[in-house]
């Protein structure tokens, strides 16, 4: 019996502690400078398209988790990501921001947190 728990911790410990390295190949850059393509992915964070781009569904049903625990399950090149995105967002797209951060943090609850995330350099 203490085998079997041992290989389900030892199994299941990267998907407690991080999310997939998959995410860290992704090419941010192309993404935030590629206006249509960037808005397709805003488009299925905020249930307004289909999340048809790599990813895009996955990162949905991430994002409520990144933003409340301010990516703590995040890799070092993952959290750089989620800064330059969210910067992005908020500079190129103020309004789809807005209504990000109404979908995602309604009450708030994590605005300072997530704040203090994003002025972050880790």
């Amino acid at each position: 019996m203490k085998f079997f728990i041992m290989t389900l911790m030892a199994i299941s410990t990267p998907f407690v502690l991080g999310y997939d390295e998959i995410y860290d190949k992704i090419d941010v850059d192309k993404i935030l400078n590629d206006d249509a393509l960037f808005v397709t992915y805003i488009n299925c964070l905020l249930d307004k398209g289909a999340c048809s781009v790599e990813h895009s569904a996955e990162f949905r049903k991430l994002v409520p988790e990144v933003i409340a625990t301010s990516c703590a399950k995040c890799t070092p090149i993952q959290r750089q990501n989620v800064r330059k995105t969210v910067k992005a967002l908020s500079e190129k797209k103020p309004d789809d921001f807005a209504e990000f951060r109404a979908k995602y943090d309604p009450k708030g609850e994590y605005e300072k947190d997530f704040a203090a995330f994003l002025l972050g350099t880790d």
